[in-house]
């Protein structure tokens, strides 16, 4: 097939950000630490992430783009740099050079990079308005959010200003694990990232899906990364809770989960074609998109070839690799 996929999963720091910190990184409330030729950032004097070199690397990601059959990639924050331990004001600093960092590398790269802004979540109001900014001025195609902002999940209306907005602008949200309920006890073997990224992403729509978020905003379009973590392989579960649960811990929603799959799209970084046949027939084509988790280690950077390798129609296979990002992200 030719190069024409979309990558809707694809991270990057950008280089100028970096120089920012240097700059006024106290006035951001972010410092930046330079130790053995190794970078991290802290948030608010919280603990530092060290920042992958190639994270901000632009000739080797468009190397893997082309060896990887991707003809675009949005741009996306790494999640644990989106600055949720800042105050409001601080956070809209922070997204604001955040984002203009990245539409630095569009202006370079118009035909092979879009923008998903990130969003100051820890102010919903605040986020509102830096996402308003970037769509309309700054032409950027959606938000980046995490599963949650410093432990707290979505099933509180305090986050509706945002939710309002993005639907008002009919904005695709793209939401990553991060701060990983009960991560302090997956230290061994990496299964912070293999199993709790999933699970916290089951935990964040399980707190959407039942406190009625998609009642209130049912145009909302919310894209869950790593082929939705675990809850599309645990609906039915989720649907039994929603019908037996009562009294206290009754479910406010008006319908089932299975009632918003309308709502819900995937990247289709799960590896395993049984599963993403699985992904498929749940959720539809039309609700896949690729995702590659560039530039780490458990990427998949042969997502597109596990879409052409499906057993469907063509016509299928043409909207998991573009047809859906183009109509989701306006292209």
């Amino acid at each position: 097939m030719r190069i024409c996929a979309i990558d809707i999963h694809h991270h990057y720091v950008p280089s100028g950000l970096l120089e920012e910190c240097k700059k006024r990184g106290k006035q951001l409330g972010v410092e930046l630490i330079e130790k053995d030729g190794q970078k991290s950032l802290t948030f608010a004097g919280g603990p530092p992430f060290m920042l992958q070199t190639d994270l901000s690397a632009v000739d080797d990601r468009l190397k893997m783009m082309q060896d990887s059959k991707l003809a675009m990639a949005a741009l996306e924050a790494h999640t644990a740099t989106l600055g949720y331990r800042l105050t409001g004001e601080q956070g809209e600093n922070w997204c604001h050079v955040y984002n203009e960092g990245i539409d630095d590398l569009i202006k370079r790269y118009p035909d092979r990079f879009v923008g998903m802004a990130s969003v100051p979540l820890q102010d919903p109001a605040r986020a509102a308005k830096v996402l308003e900014h970037a769509i309309r001025d700054l032409k950027f195609r959606g938000g980046y959010i995490g599963t949650n902002v410093n432990g707290n999940y979505y099933n509180s209306t305090d986050f509706d200003p945002f939710w309002a907005k993005a639907q008002e602008l009919d904005a695709l949200i793209v939401m990553h694990p991060e701060d990983v309920a009960g991560s302090e006890k997956m230290g061994p073997y990496g299964l912070r990232l293999i199993c709790g990224n999933p699970a916290d992403s089951a935990l964040s729509m399980g707190f959407m899906l039942y406190s009625g978020v998609f009642d209130r905003f049912p145009n909302l379009k919310l894209c869950v990364l790593h082929g939705g973590g675990f809850f599309p392989y645990n609906l039915g579960r989720l649907d039994q809770g929603w019908a037996v649960r009562s009294g206290p811990r009754a479910v406010q929603a008006k319908k089932p989960p299975s009632g918003y799959l309308k709502n819900i799209y995937y990247d289709d970084m799960i590896y395993r074609l049984d599963t993403l046949n699985y992904l498929r027939n749940l959720a539809g084509a039309d609700h896949i998109m690729v995702g590659t988790d560039y530039p780490f280690l458990l990427g998949d950077w042969k997502a597109v070839e596990k879409i052409e390798a499906l057993d469907c129609p063509d016509s299928e296979k043409e909207l998991m690799l573009e047809g859906n990002a183009k109509r989701l992200l306006k292209l």
